[in-house]
């Protein structure tokens, strides 16, 4: 019998895909990446497989499959991944940031002028105890940002990893911040510590994320701050705002704000 206008010999019999050299070549080298990037993600949070698998959902030998290319990945694992790691199902097929160029020179000690052609650098951890904790905190090194704002008093270099400002800033970028932070913060990116922060993109009680303050009417108690709310900008799933009420003076620290992110960082 003829067959139907438009049906497929493989409509309903078995696929051919596996017998296809080409598809399955590109399989194999597709399944090494993701496991390559799957791996990398839960060594940057320092789980073990067993840590990760139970987070993920999954059978921790499925995981260790998965992360030596073994295992082929359905849509629900990539999104149970995604939640897990808190980045984006997209970034789990992009290049590691370690592929990278650093958007910035490192300034040779002879050469050096602080603050006049350099910029420290430091991990977020260690800014926010150096500007926020007032604790003496040695740089990582003196670095020339190859971005648009000149070396100048109070700017550092930090990189921010994670997927809760993707909008504005990438996942790894290397950022340009200012302290202190003087003026109004309202809806200013800010580097902000506070003890109540537990931040699962940097591990620790800091986090960047925008600022907006509701402060009470005027005339009660000064317009006394009643609310803080810091603000995730991503639209990656599991984010949501911290909210910080009842503040005692000094009880929250904006350590710094953001001045821009570096070109390719």
């Amino acid at each position: 019998m003829p067959r139907a206008l438009g049906s497929s010999p493989h409509a309903h019999g078995r696929s051919e895909l596996k017998e296809r050299p080409a598809v399955m070549r590109a399989l194999r080298e597709e399944q090494r990446r993701l496991g390559a990037r799957l791996r990398a993600l839960r060594e940057e949070r320092a789980l073990t497989q067993e840590q990760a698998a139970e987070q993920i959902g999954l059978h921790s030998n499925h995981l260790q499959r998965l992360e030596r290319g073994a295992a082929n990945v359905t849509l629900v694992t990539l999104v149970a991944v995604s939640l897990a790691y808190r980045v984006s199902v997209r970034s789990l097929f992009e290049q590691p940031r370690s592929k990278r160029i650093q958007p910035f020179r490192q300034v040779a000690s002879e050469q050096l002028r602080r603050f006049g052609n350099a910029v420290p650098l430091y991990s977020l951890k260690a800014a926010a105890g150096r500007f926020g904790a007032q604790q003496q905190v040695e740089p990582e090194g003196w670095v020339r940002p190859l971005g648009r704002t000149r070396p100048g008093k109070g700017l550092f270099v930090a990189q921010v990893v994670g997927e809760s400002m993707r909008r504005r800033i990438p996942n790894g970028a290397y950022c340009l911040f200012r302290h202190p932070v003087l003026g109004s913060r309202n809806g200013r990116v800010v580097l902000a510590q506070h003890r109540q922060i537990h931040d699962p993109d940097h591990g620790g009680r800091y986090t960047v994320k925008v600022y907006h303050a509701r402060k009470q009417h005027a005339g009660a108690e000064g317009g006394r701050t009643v609310e803080v709310r810091l603000e995730p900008d991503t639209d990656a799933p599991g984010y949501r705002p911290i909210v910080l009420r009842g503040l005692e003076e000094d009880e929250l620290t904006i350590v710094a704000e953001l001045v821009e992110v570096l070109p390719g960082g």
